[in-house]
């Protein structure tokens, strides 16, 4: 069946498992004192990490699509992608979790520790590294978002829950985003949900009504109403016949200029399914209101 595949396809997963290899015997001669930990194998790392991700998606999308054009071959395929998604939760788990949670923030202190506030100001170094402790932050929470929606592929398993303060978390998952003072929170309840789950599916339909978006000052409110969260943007508006459609996988609107995989809405639909809060939608004169019942 791989005998199917592109070209392409072949050069995007050689190259993303080339990346990772890298990555991995890197970070192995560290730890074992073959090579010295320094600033620029932490950037190294932290590239490594980022690079991975575009080539693996596109074998990923290909793979996909292969398998759809196929209804016996869809039901062979769908097993195996179970198979491939559980053998990555264990991979992200086990392995991506050192570089992420371990090696790069050790890397970051130590270059910190080596470097004196002299020596920051004479090679104006307080931006970028900013933007790695920035990154490197951002990494985590994206980490901690995708190991607690992996865990859900193992049979049994039911998301875990804790008591949070809804905007409290939400205003501190988008601080580090560059739309951050685009978004109105209002007060919200304290509630139990996963918080990383949560606050993922929440960005999605915020990033969504500041992506499309036609208004000069694009905006996105989000607050209680009637027993609801309320997610309101003054973007292009979208019913709830299309947002029932295009949040089945891979599926985007036709001549559609904005860039995406079709994944985001699918992804954000099922996480709060996976918390039991029902969704609805409501197009406006301008823009959209979705209702997340919590």
């Amino acid at each position: 069946m791989f005998g199917k595949l592109s070209n392409r396809s072949i050069i995007c997963l050689g190259v993303s498992l080339s990346i990772m290899g890298a990555f991995f015997v890197i970070q192995t001669m560290i730890v074992f004192g073959l090579l010295k930990s320094g600033y620029e194998y932490d950037l190294f790392g932290y590239a490594c990490i980022i690079l991975f991700s575009p080539p693996f998606f596109s074998f990923v999308k290909e793979f996909l699509d292969m398998v759809n054009s196929n209804e016996r071959e869809l039901l062979e395929e769908l097993t195996r992608k179970n198979t491939y998604l559980e053998h990555a939760a264990k991979i992200l788990r086990h392995d991506m979790h050192s570089g992420i949670n371990t090696y790069l923030p050790r890397g970051v202190s130590s270059l910190r520790r080596r470097l004196s506030d002299e020596k920051i100001k004479e090679f104006k170094l307080e931006a970028p590294l900013r933007l790695i402790n920035e990154g490197l932050e951002h990494s985590r929470q994206v980490y901690r978002g995708v190991y607690e929606f992996t865990n859900l592929v193992r049979d049994g398993e039911c998301i875990s829950k804790e008591l949070v303060r809804l905007d409290q978390a939400l205003t501190e998952y988008l601080k580090r985003t560059s739309y951050a003072d685009q978004v109105v929170i209002s007060e919200l309840p304290e509630t139990e949900v996963n918080e990383p789950l949560f606050c993922t599916a929440i960005d999605n339909l915020i990033r969504n009504g500041l992506k499309y978006n036609d208004s000069k000052t694009k905006k996105v409110e989000i607050y209680m109403d009637d027993g609801s969260l309320v997610v309101q943007d003054n973007g292009r508006g979208i019913s709830q016949e299309d947002f029932n459609e295009l949040s089945k996988p891979y599926t985007r609107k036709k001549n559609q200029e904005e860039k995406g995989t079709g994944l985001g809405l699918n992804i954000c639909v099922a996480i709060f399914k996976e918390h039991g809060f029902d969704i609805s939608v409501e197009k406006l004169d301008i823009g959209t209101k979705i209702r997340i019942g919590i």
